[in-house]
């Protein structure tokens, strides 16, 4: 299977798929990015071989989301083509039939929080960091990924990440449920792969059947919103705030 240059696959002998990103410094996400990582989940799931899929990045950094040097500057079309780019992604993320774990050594923020949050299993180490930043660049939350957390956080608990904007460290992130295991510093693929494996002796339709009963109405909701996005225009995504909370941002 092919794949693009910044997404390195391994499948592994017992059908573990390896993904490791690196698209330095931080992983950043724009539109062809975000399509990069759709096309292979759809391709993952119909791929027999793949029994389960493990995220993880060679950087320091998982993922800081949103490239925001680019993204100050993006028009109206580039706003829906990011927006868009979000839905379809993480709908098939979301959506995907096996098993998905994540291994998290560094932050994952913003836009690079939702593979997270769209994940079977987390495991981070004790430098992981968590957050969802939209509040201080100036933006809200796109319907669909709004959709997604309220299905994965407690109320309260998106009240904190999702109001303030300011990014919780690893043990907050346990109690959020956002991490479901910690480890020493550099044991997060390892432990990862290891849980991979247990969760790839489920029977597949069987773990099939039972993600999508749990994730159903969510996934209802971004289906809809990838539909109305194909048929209609769309509200700009920034306002009179945006390139300016951005640039702060930046620094």
């Amino acid at each position: 299977m092919s794949d693009p240059d910044w997404l390195k696959l391994e499948l592994q002998s017992d059908g573990i798929m390896l993904v490791m990103m690196h698209n330095a410094p931080v992983n950043a996400l724009d539109p062809s990015r975000l399509v990069d990582l759709e096309t292979l989940f759809s391709k993952l799931a119909d791929d027999t071989a793949t029994k389960a899929v493990v995220l993880a990045s060679d950087l320091k950094v998982f993922s800081a989301g949103l490239n925001l040097k680019k993204a100050q500057h993006y028009d109206l079309a580039a706003q829906k083509a990011i927006v868009d780019g979000f839905h379809k992604t993480f709908l098939e993320i979301f959506a995907f039939p096996k098993p998905f774990i994540v291994a998290v050594e560094g932050a994952a923020i913003a836009g690079g929080f939702f593979p997270v949050i769209c994940s079977d299993y987390r495991v981070a180490g004790p430098r992981a960091s968590f957050g969802l930043a939209e509040v201080r660049v100036g933006v809200g939350m796109p319907t669909g990924l709004m959709e997604i957390i309220r299905s994965m956080l407690s109320p309260n608990d998106l009240r904190l990440i999702l109001q303030n904007g300011s990014a919780l460290q690893v043990d907050a992130a346990i109690q959020a449920g956002i991490v479901d295991e910690l480890v020493q510093a550099g044991g997060a693929l390892d432990q990862a792969l290891k849980i991979a494996r247990d969760y790839a002796q489920i029977p597949p339709k069987a773990y099939e059947t039972v993600k999508h009963q749990i994730r159903a109405d969510t996934i209802a909701i971004l289906k809809s919103e990838v539909e109305k996005s194909a048929s209609s225009d769309c509200d700009p995504w920034f306002t009179e705030e945006t390139a300016t909370a951005m640039a702060n941002m930046i620094g």
